[in-house]
């Protein structure tokens, strides 16, 4: 049996051996997809292995007709690289890089599109390029050996560099950068496309012979592009007009263009506006030489420089040089006009003209001069002053300041604004004649009501006798102008006591007795009669505060009452119905607002949830009791103590914890539940020995079951993590746990302590 067994194991094993494929782990078709079932022969024509869908090589061109041995030197197919160069040898030398596929294709070796294979290179071939032999660049061509070639067109044509004379590039330190002259693109060699931009050849400059400019010889450098450089003999000789004798300035682009300088000779055209001085007006068609007779350099553009005669000759309006006008002739005449017209604008001076100021000659003001003129009405019109009679200006003493009346529109029919004096003509006032108030003239007339009113406030007897009273002579206070002085408007609020209720019904004199000075605005210092005549209840008998106010308003004197929350105390829950003697039996001062004050019997009587006087809670009734609710429901906050009532602590009764009184009681477990602990026999607490601590296992919410933080001694981990039995065999004795003396006994191992290789209780 045993013998039969072994052969039947190397039968398996060489089944095993013999069913790995030859051609590696990452071939997963079918065999039968290559090979026939009968033997491991291969037809090639029925192979059925698409290598364009299964691999990433696709056959195309003369790949699809090799035989799979000419690349798959292996069985291990997987070990065959697709890169060209693996199978094919590099003919180039690494000239070129080993991406193949960047010049040929699979169908041919032969390079069919090399100019467009050029064009995506560093070196696109354009121009004369595009026609020359590869062998002219590329001297390894023969040998298809392509290194890198520069692209600078010098490293090529170094020699035409060299040898070219018109111009001689070497004398003229030309760029050896041939494109800022020649273009990659021409089929010529001589086409030149120079960058002329910093001097643009137009108009008579677009000529096609360097040297017409640039010598013979010459460096190309140096050669400046100012016009006189070069036409300094047209200057020279120039006659039309004469540019030396008329001083004319060397820089010809004022007067010429590039466009047709010979043309321009005759005829330039200046533009005499870019000299700040604009040929405009009469100017337009003068000639040059009118205002150029000393040169055209440095000629003033001041009119006085040409026309100082007319200056000195003008005599109206004034004469310009006795009047000492200045002779800045553009302040008053204008280019466009001749000089008889002017311009003035006399707003300049600080004095607009208007109304008839704009109608008069400057010498009606002006008298002889225009320097020191005076701008006052009076200066000039001072015998309209003297003459005027209705009304007589001067003997009334008016004001020298016309404009207070009159305007430069209209002399006559003088109209005073009143409000720009700061004394507006409103109501009575509007009707008034001048000389009413006008009584000692027009000057320092007094704004002042009593100026005019003395009288009346000295008769005046309502509301009470002004004089006697002692009220103040500003009448405005009182009285408004647009009303008769019968009505008053007087603000009391502005005294600091603001009438309100019936105190704006009654007259003055009701509270100023004589006099507004002085008066008292506490209720009770007018109401003392009132206070001590009321007998419901009686003010005086009972003490009522004099602060009437406390109860009374200014609306409705009877059917006070009481603002309790103003005076500190709300009137809330069993307070709010109370009659008012029910709490102040004593009077009305002073009343205590502790509640023992008035429930001192309620205190001494009550016994639950103690007896307060024996246990000697305070008097502090508010500490448990609350006003909204009856004294038997009490609202003590426990937790003010640093005890908390939680769980079953918040169901017992007082009594439960405070024996008889409320101090000195003890905050421990221990205390209250001292036969709970000596009781308890699973497990039994006081033989074990458990800490007196019973929140380390209890809680206030639920006595059983405990849940004892054992990771405070001893963690609880791996197979640790069992009942408490398993371990803590003596159940008199919660301190036994010795790993090898209860659990764990081993004799290989009992001197040694388990924690030293099983810190956590794991691998036991």
């Amino acid at each position: 049996m045993r013998s039969l067994s072994c052969i039947m194991f190397v039968l398996i094993c060489s089944v095993g051996i013999l069913a790995q494929s030859p051609h590696g782990n990452l071939l997963k078709i079918d065999c039968a997809n290559c090979h026939e079932s009968s033997n491991w022969k291969i037809i090639p024509k029925d192979i059925k292995f698409d290598h364009n869908a299964e691999t990433a090589f696709k056959l195309t061109g003369q790949h699809a007709s090799v035989s799979c041995q000419s690349c798959h030197k292996s069985l291990v197919f997987s070990e065959v690289k697709s890169q060209c160069i693996s199978c094919h040898k590099d003919v180039h030398q690494k000239s070129v890089g080993t991406n193949c596929v960047q010049c040929h294709n699979t169908d041919s070796w032969i390079v069919v599109n090399i100019i467009q294979i050029h064009q995506n290179g560093r070196f696109p071939l354009m121009g004369v390029h595009l026609n020359v032999d590869c062998q002219s660049c590329h001297s390894g061509y023969a040998n298809l050996y392509f290194p890198a070639q520069s692209v600078s067109c010098y490293s090529c044509h170094k020699q035409q560099y060299l040898a070219t004379t018109a111009p001689n590039h070497i004398q003229a330190n030309f760029s050896t950068d041939c494109q800022t002259c020649h273009n990659l693109t021409d089929f010529n060699w001589g086409n030149t496309n120079f960058d002329h931009s910093f001097f643009p050849l137009v108009g008579g400059h677009n000529i096609q012979n360097c040297f017409a400019c640039h010598a013979p010889g010459s460096n190309f450098k140096g050669l400046t592009t100012d016009c006189y450089s070069c036409h300094k003999q047209n200057y020279l000789t120039a006659k039309n007009p004469d540019h030396i004798a008329a001083n004319f300035s060397t820089n010809c682009v004022d007067c010429h263009n590039t466009m047709s300088f010979t043309s321009l000779i005759a005829a330039a055209k200046f533009n005499h506006n870019d000299t700040g001085f604009p040929l405009t007006g009469v100017h337009a068609n003068l000639q040059c030489a009118q205002c150029h007779a000393s040169g055209y350099t440095n000629t003033s553009a001041a009119c006085v420089s040409c026309h100082l005669k007319d200056y000195n000759a003008a005599a109206t309006p004034v004469n310009h040089v006795a009047a000492g006008l200045p002779q800045t002739c553009g302040d008053c005449h204008s280019i466009a006009a001749p000089f008889t017209t002017t311009t003035f604008n006399h707003s300049t001076t600080g004095f607009a003209l208007t109304g008839f100021h704009t109608t008069i000659s400057c010498e009606s003001c002006h008298k002889g001069s225009v320097s020191g003129t005076p701008t006052d009405c009076y200066s000039c019109h001072a015998a309209d002053y003297a003459g005027t009679t209705d009304p007589n200006h001067a003997a009334q003493g008016f004001s020298h300041t016309c404009s207070q009346c009159h305007t430069t529109t209209n002399w006559d029919g003088a109209s005073v604004d009143h409000t720009a004096l700061g004394f507006p003509l409103t109501g009575e006032h509007a009707n008034l004649q001048c000389a009413q108030c006008h009584t000692s003239g027009y000057i320092n007339t007094s704004t002042a009501c009593v100026s005019c009113h003395l009288k009346d406030y000295n008769a005046a007897a309502t509301p009470v006798n002004h004089v006697a009273a002692g009220l103040p002579q500003t009448c405005g206070d009182c009285h408004s102008i647009a009303a008769p002085f019968t009505t008053t408007t007087f603000n009391h609020s502005t005294t600091g006591f603001a009438l309100t209720g019936f105190h704006t019904t009654i007259s003055c004199e009701s509270c100023h007795k004589g006099s507004v000075s002085g008066t008292p605005t506490d209720c009770y210092s007018c109401h003392a009669a009132d206070y001590a005549g009321t007998t419901d209840p009686n003010h005086a008998a009972q003490g009522f505060s004099h602060t009437c106010s406390q109860c009374h308003t200014t609306t409705n004197w009877d059917g006070a009452s009481v603002d309790h929350t103003a005076l500190g105390f709300p009137l809330t829950g069993e307070h709010a119905n109370l009659q008012c003697a029910q709490c102040h039996t004593s009077g009305y001062i002073n009343t205590s607002t502790a509640c023992v004050s008035c429930h001192l019997k309620d205190y001494n009587a009550a016994a639950t949830p103690v007896n307060h006087v024996a246990a000697g809670l305070p008097q502090t009734c508010g500490d448990c009791h609350s006003i909204a609710a009856p004294f038997t429901t009490t609202t003590f906050n426990h937790a003010t103590t640093g005890f908390a009532l939680t769980g079953f602590h918040t169901t017992i009764s007082c009594e439960s914890c405070h024996k008889g009184s409320v101090s000195g009681t003890s905050t421990l477990c221990y205390t209250c539940h001292t036969a709970d602990y000596a009781g308890t026999t699973n497990p039994p607490h006081q033989s074990a020995g458990y800490p007196t601590d019973c929140t380390q296992c209890h809680t206030t919410t639920a006595w059983t079951p405990s849940t004892f933080n054992h990771t405070m001694y001893f963690p609880l981990t791996g197979s640790h993590n069992t009942a408490c039995a398993n371990c803590h065999q003596t159940i008199s004795n919660f301190a036994a746990h010795s790993c090898n003396a209860i659990c764990h006994k081993d004799a290989h191992h009992q001197n040694e302590d388990c924690y030293t290789c099983h810190p956590t209780g794991q691998g036991d």
